[in-house]
């Protein structure tokens, strides 16, 4: 597993998804700002489905197939999550063993592992979301992990 930046050892969750119960869909009062595909990682298990980002959560639904061996609908409420981290944190870097280069999204709970196509694509459309909260007045804001990436459209000058 990398290394999480932002965090010790002792404070960082494990990775190893909690037992909980199938989260809800997206509903249809919520505002769906990206989808995409995805691949949930647990462990050496992959669930593939689909990542929604609301402005209120991350929502991954599994496909039937996976849903059938098991796998469970996750919700990550933005209200709570701690970090947003590129791993690698740089597109110039290669991730050891073969692994593809993933969103970790670091809730209190557990590290979310997802494997997202346009990675950066993501994580600047969790920032733009957020963005989108402070205009609302909502305070809280998770720390973005990467290096060698600036979204002009992000861009303060």
């Amino acid at each position: 597993m990398c290394t999480l930046g932002g965090m010790t050892d002792a404070a960082r969750p494990s990775s190893r998804l909690p037992r909980v119960k199938h989260a809800q869909k997206p509903r249809p009062d919520e505002k769906i700002r990206k989808r995409s595909g995805a691949d949930l990682q647990n462990g050496w298990m992959g669930r593939h489905g689909t990542l929604y980002l609301t402005d209120e959560r991350i929502v991954f639904v599994p496909t039937i197939i996976d849903t059938v061996l098991g796998a469970k609908r996750r919700e990550i409420s933005l209200a709570t999550l701690r970090e947003v981290e590129r791993f690698p944190r740089s597109p110039e870097d290669l991730p050891r063993a073969g692994k593809r280069p993933r969103l970790l999204v670091v809730a209190p709970e557990c590290v979310y592992e997802l494997v997202v196509p346009d990675l950066d694509s993501w994580i600047d459309s969790i920032e733009v979301v957020y963005n989108l909260r402070a205009k609302r007045g909502e305070t809280h804001r998770p720390a973005i992990l990467r290096e060698g990436i600036e979204n002009l459209l992000l861009a303060e000058e």
